[in-house]
């Protein structure tokens, strides 16, 4: 019989505990985001020493059912538990309006996530328990998504209603009626709203003075996801480009880059310095980083080996970005790596003790270096050892790794 137990689990309902299960095994380890207990089975965890590695511990009866959505979840004036019920929300809980009582008849919430609540709900939300962010909307406000693009089929169907976003508006479709909006009598709310030029002094008295208005140039392109700039991108949307995520400048962009008139960027950038003086100056505006790359780009792999063919066959070196991890072989020489080499934004770096100093120095960013010896490298005897202990470490552990779990 296994002498560990190990469960990696969102939520464990350990309410039901029995001591013979725990009797069963020598050390009992729980990994979770949430576990639930009852003050019974609580004193038998702490009897047995349970190890319980997890973000809350919820007390609850049990006769409560336990309700889980992974993704997005609504709580609407018309919805009403049958039952006592605790509800787990991996993602996005909307709560509507008019549902005060229907909130108390939850015996409680947890959102691993993002809330969204009516201000009027704010002070009576004792209930619900946030890992993550929480914005309260206008009562009666229609609620729009976080990038809400208002455009000419919007006013064709707009009502007589504030629409609330809860990040930005959008607003440079050139074919936006905005005296049809105002006909209809509709109003606008958000964090900031993103408007052509010549949309300006038709749309400024329907959006709230508290929004921040961002002007941009008649037949701007508005992208809200991360981008690479190159021939392609320019294509698709145009030579003007208001970007809020990160950008990564493809080598053989010189001529698209020539070819913008206007170009504000919000997120990071990843340039090659070959191109980044070219980049500057068709920059209008930057908010983030301006990360310059060396040589050949290697970004957001799970897994990235450095060779030292690789680094010796690469004239302006290799740039690991935004990667997982990366193992750099034992016989590339630490002069090679200072001379060929970026590390820049990843988890994990794993290196010999020889190498290391030099790692250290070509990376920034980088979440861990994980030193290890020559040996280790692939060799048959490093490979049987590292099988047969970890066979071993399987016989004496029952794993259990799952979404849910009943201890």
């Amino acid at each position: 019989m296994a002498k560990k137990m190990i469960v990696n689990c969102g939520t464990c309902d350990a309410r039901n505990v029995m001591e013979e299960t725990l009797q069963s095994y020598e050390t009992v380890a729980v990994n979770a985001g949430t576990v639930l207990v009852t003050p019974e089975s609580k004193v038998l965890l702490d009897r047995y020493g349970v190890a319980l590695n997890c973000g809350s511990v919820v007390e609850l009866p049990l006769d409560a059912k336990l309700s889980t959505v992974n993704g997005s979840a609504q709580i609407k004036a018309t919805d009403s538990p049958a039952e006592k019920t605790y509800l787990m929300v991996n993602g996005s809980l909307e709560i509507g309006p008019g549902t005060r009582e229907v909130l108390q008849q939850y015996v409680g919430i947890t959102v691993n996530g993002r809330v969204l609540h009516p201000e009027s709900l704010s002070g009576c939300l004792t209930q619900l328990k946030v890992n993550g962010s929480i914005e309260a909307y206008p009562d009666d406000a229609i609620v729009l998504k976080r990038n809400a693009v208002i455009d000419r089929v919007f006013a064709l169907r707009a009502k007589s209603k504030l629409y609330w976003s809860a990040r930005r508006l959008i607003m440079v479709d050139s074919a936006l009626d905005a005296a049809k909006l105002a006909e209809k009598g509709a109003r606008f709310s958000s964090k900031e709203a993103i408007v052509a030029e010549s949309l300006v002094e038709s749309l400024i008295d329907l959006i709230d003075e508290s929004v921040e208005i961002i002007i941009v140039p008649d037949g701007t392109a508005v992208i809200t996801d991360d981008l690479e700039l190159d021939d392609l991108t320019v294509k698709k949307y145009g030579n003007k480009l208001y970007i809020t995520g990160d950008v990564t400048v493809a080598p053989e962009a010189e001529a698209a880059i020539a070819s913008l008139e206007y170009l504000n960027i919000h997120g990071d950038i990843s340039v090659p310095a070959a191109l980044k003086e070219a980049l500057l100056e068709r920059l209008t505006q930057h908010g983030g980083e301006l990360k310059v790359i060396k040589g050949t780009l290697l970004r957001g792999k799970i897994s990235a080996r450095i060779t030292k063919a690789m680094l010796e066959g690469a004239g302006d070196g290799i740039c690991a970005d935004s990667c997982v991890n990366v193992t750099v072989d034992a016989d590339v020489p630490s002069e090679l790596i200072l001379e060929k080499l970026e590390i820049s934004g990843c988890a994990n770096v794993s290196c010999t003790p020889e190498q290391e100093g030099a790692v250290s120095m070509v990376s920034a960013g980088v979440a861990n270096i994980n030193s290890r010896k020559k040996e280790e490298d692939g060799s048959i005897g490093s490979m049987l050892r590292d099988i047969f202990g970890t066979a071993k470490e399987l016989l004496d552990t029952k794993m259990v790794n799952t979404g849910e779990y009943v201890l």
